[in-house]
């Protein structure tokens, strides 16, 4: 076989070889970035024990000497280190420990390393252009669960009467943006569905946080074909109607 066929061969046989080694190390990397386990991230070498450990005892969190609103805590730390350090992690650890000269640095270390993996993951998902607000909101949610156990999450994140009224605005605005031909009809009934199994027993308290223009939002989403078809006189009229008519049917 001539020299030259010979190399021509060699150096299609090493091309083939590195295409393939490339391919795989593409799809590997793919694969361990897609199926990465937020709980993961949620620690360094100095707060891997720690983080773990909390998690099956999260109630020294509110043993005493650990600061009583944690979210307040942990976001008045992150800004610490992103304007008074400069993003310098290691000036953050060193702060707890000259703050908290026990175990408790170790321990809030722990969890700061997990909210701002939160963080900063639910910030990748609130700037993705391919979701609706709601499931921004439903993804950032889930995203809490997945990395913090039950009682560290209602420490961090305690829930409050205004945040079933913003998850059920979203979710009908999604609805109304994925079902633009849909019928108002079929529209107010799946908002009085989801806002009875958002409010629950808690509907009277959640109401009195509703804000003054929750209601004729909803309004605007429910019965939007309706009204671009009337004039403004008749749109005042059927928006003020339909106002007390949505009350009467939740709250009777």
């Amino acid at each position: 076989m001539p020299v030259n066929k010979k190399k021509t061969i060699t150096f299609l046989f090493i091309l083939i070889l590195l295409s393939l080694f490339l391919s795989g190390l593409v799809y590997i990397l793919f694969l361990k970035k897609t199926n990465e386990d937020p709980k993961q991230s949620s620690y360094d070498s100095r707060s891997e024990v720690y983080w773990q450990r909390l998690q099956n005892r999260p109630e020294v969190l509110i043993g005493p000497g650990y600061p009583q609103d944690l979210r307040d805590f942990l976001e008045t730390l992150r800004g610490k280190e992103s304007y008074l350090w400069k993003g310098d992690r290691d000036k953050t650890y060193e702060y707890l420990l000259e703050t908290y000269p026990d175990e408790r640095a170790h321990v809030l270390y722990a969890l700061y390393v997990a909210f701002m993996n939160w963080k900063e993951k639910s910030l990748e998902l609130e700037q993705s252009e391919d979701l609706t607000s709601y499931e921004k909101l439903t993804a950032v949610n889930r995203l809490s669960e997945q990395i913090f156990p039950l009682m560290i999450r209602n420490l961090i994140f305690p829930k409050h009467p205004t945040t079933p009224p913003v998850f059920l605005l979203s979710y009908l605005e999604d609805y109304v943006q994925k079902n633009p031909y849909s019928y108002s009809r079929e529209r107010k009934r799946i908002f009085l569905k989801k806002k009875k199994e958002l409010y629950q027993s808690e509907k009277w308290e959640i109401q009195s946080w509703e804000s003054p223009t929750f209601l004729r939002q909803v309004i605007e989403l429910i019965y939007s074909r309706e009204i671009l078809e009337m004039s403004e006189e008749e749109k005042t009229s059927y928006r003020n109607a339909k106002l007390e008519e949505l009350k009467a049917d939740f709250w009777n």
